[in-house]
C-alpha cells in the first residue's frame, strides 16, 4: 500500500486532494447560482464537478509526473502511461466544456481552457502555486456560469443581474486564497519550512475567509 506521504499520481494524498479541490469548488459554484435562480441543472453539476476532479487529476498530475521524473522519486506511472492519460483528459474535457458551451453560453469554453491551461502546474511550465489557485478559483465562477447560462445556448443573454456576479466573484476570491495559502504550505519542504513562507501561507489561506464574509454582506446588506 502507498503510503499517504508520498508524493505523485497513485499517492492517496493526490487522489483525495484532486477530489476535494477539482470536485468540490465546482459544487460550490453550482449550488451557490441556485440561490439566485431557483433551480438546479444536475447534469451541469455533475459535468463541471467530473470535468474539475479529470482537470485537477488527471490532467494536472500527468504533466506534474513528467516534468518531475528525473527530479524526484514519486508514486506514478510509466512516462508512456503519463502521456497517454494526458492526451485522454485532454480530449475528454474538450468534449465537456464544448457540450456545456453549446448548453450554457461560450464563456464557458473561455473559462475551460483558462482553467485547464492553469492546473497543468509543474517544473518547465509556469511553475507557481497561484496557478492552482486561479485553476480554483474558475471552478467555482465557471461552474456559477454553467448553471445560470442554461439553457440559454451559446449565445444566450444571461439577465440575473449584477448582485449575482459580484458575489460569484467574492466567492471565487475565497476559493482562489483558500488554495493559494494551502499550496504554499504543502510546498513548505521546497522552501526548507522557511519561517517567513509558513506565516504567508497561513495569511493568504485566512485572507479567503475575509472574501467569503465578503459574500455575506453583500447578500445581506445589498
Amino acid at each position: 500500500m502507498i503510503e499517504i506521504e508520498k508524493k505523485g499520481m497513485l499517492s492517496p494524498f493526490t487522489i483525495l486532494t484532486s477530489i476535494l479541490t477539482g470536485g468540490f469548488f465546482p459544487l460550490l459554484g453550482s449550488f451557490f447560482a441556485s440561490i439566485f435562480i431557483h433551480r438546479v441543472y444536475w447534469e451541469g453539476i455533475i459535468l463541471t464537478s467530473v470535468g474539475g476532479f479529470v482537470a485537477h487529476y488527471f490532467l494536472a498530475h500527468s504533466i506534474h509526473d513528467l516534468y518531475h521524473y528525473k527530479i524526484e522519486k514519486r508514486a506514478t506511472l510509466s512516462k508512456k502511461s503519463l502521456k497517454v492519460i494526458f492526451a485522454m483528459s485532454v480530449i475528454f474535457l474538450l468534449l465537456i466544456a464544448i457540450y456545456l458551451t453549446l448548453k450554457c453560453g461560450w464563456p464557458v469554453l473561455i473559462f475551460s481552457i483558462i482553467g485547464a491551461i492553469v492546473c497543468m502546474y509543474a517544473e518547465g511550465l509556469l511553475h507557481h502555486e497561484s496557478q492552482m489557485a486561479f485553476g480554483a478559483m474558475f471552478l467555482v465562477i465557471g461552474s456559477f456560469y454553467v448553471q445560470v447560462g442554461y439553457p440559454h445556448g451559446i449565445n444566450g443573454a444571461i439577465t440575473i443581474g449584477f448582485k449575482p456576479w459580484l458575489e460569484a466573484m467574492l466567492l471565487s476570491f475565497f476559493a482562489f486564497f483558500s488554495q493559494y495559502g494551502w499550496l504554499m504550505f504543502y510546498r513548505l519542504d521546497d522552501y526548507e519550512w522557511n519561517r517567513a513562507t509558513i506565516n504567508k501561507s497561513i495569511i493568504l489561506t485566512k485572507t479567503g475567509l475575509v472574501f467569503l464574509v465578503l459574500v455575506f454582506m453583500v447578500h445581506a446588506l445589498l
